[in-house]
């Protein structure tokens, strides 16, 4: 039960315009309360630019926050664009951990004047200063993202999405649609029937080994091909020069011998 509610997809800020709407809102809320509220005895500091000085606390944390989503960002196309409960308190820790790393070497070097760095005082700003300051900031930032959010419905298990790495290069099909796919230098050509059963190709900028990540269906039948063995309608010629044909296309493309009995058993 714990661990289907850790894989329960939730909301994804992939907007970058948005991302740093959330880091501005987090940076002005994070200055009024170090400015403010005055947490930690901030009361007593003394500096000749005291409101500037505690600023950098809040600008630390907006501009922390800007750059780990956007590294976010990476890996949730890479995923195809899921995002679980597990990724997300995964993100947060990993937040509060940097943000916490670099706000006390701020705190050390500019605010307290250069004060001895110790593995203890380290220790003691990550464990009652961070600790601390999780449920009064935390809660927001998630809010945020969820708020701002998309949250993409993943495919039926009879179909499949397939990214390329360039802008808009998304391609939606049906798992029985698609025949085979063909490594062309940086490049991939897709190879698939349409509605009308009509052979269609696009050419995705992609790697086929990105590609056999993202559709693990598919079988490696030679050193530039994935295909769909659900699609082959039969093997013609022995291992030496052995192609496959599809059942709703009269194309052809090689399979190799190191792949030939590894198809061939998929085929039954």
């Amino acid at each position: 039960m714990k661990l289907n509610s850790l894989n329960r997809q939730i909301h994804f800020t992939a907007s970058g315009k948005r991302r740093a709407l959330i880091g501005l809102i987090l940076a002005v809320y994070l200055c009024f309360i170090i400015i403010v509220l005055q947490p930690f005895d901030t009361s007593q500091f003394d500096a000749e630019y005291k409101t500037l000085l505690l600023s950098g606390y809040g600008i630390f944390a907006g501009i922390l926050f800007i750059i780990q989503a956007g590294i976010e960002n990476t890996l949730y196309a890479a995923r195809g664009k899921v995002w679980t409960v597990f990724h997300e308190i995964s993100s947060v820790l990993v937040f509060c951990f940097i943000s916490g790393t670099v706000l006390y070497f701020y705190n050390r070097s500019i605010v307290n004047n250069f004060k001895d760095y110790t593995w203890w005082t380290y220790w003691r700003f990550l464990s009652v200063t961070v600790v601390c300051m999780i449920p009064v900031f935390v809660p927001l930032m998630v809010y945020f993202r969820q708020k701002l959010g998309e949250r993409i419905v993943p495919p039926a298990a009879s179909s499949f999405v397939l990214i390329g790495e360039n802008k808009n290069e998304v391609l939606h099909l049906e798992k029985e649609q698609l025949l085979f796919i063909k490594a062309v230098e940086n490049y991939v050509e897709i190879c698939f029937t349409d509605e009308d059963q009509k052979v269609v190709s696009l050419t995705f900028r992609q790697t086929l080994s990105n590609v056999s990540k993202q559709l693990p269906f598919l079988e490696q039948c030679h050193r530039s091909y994935l295909v769909n063995t659900k699609s082959i309608r039969k093997i013609i010629g022995n291992s030496q020069g052995a192609k496959l044909v599809f059942k709703t296309s009269d194309k052809e493309i090689p399979l190799s011998k190191t792949y030939y009995k590894e198809v061939k058993s998929k085929l039954g």
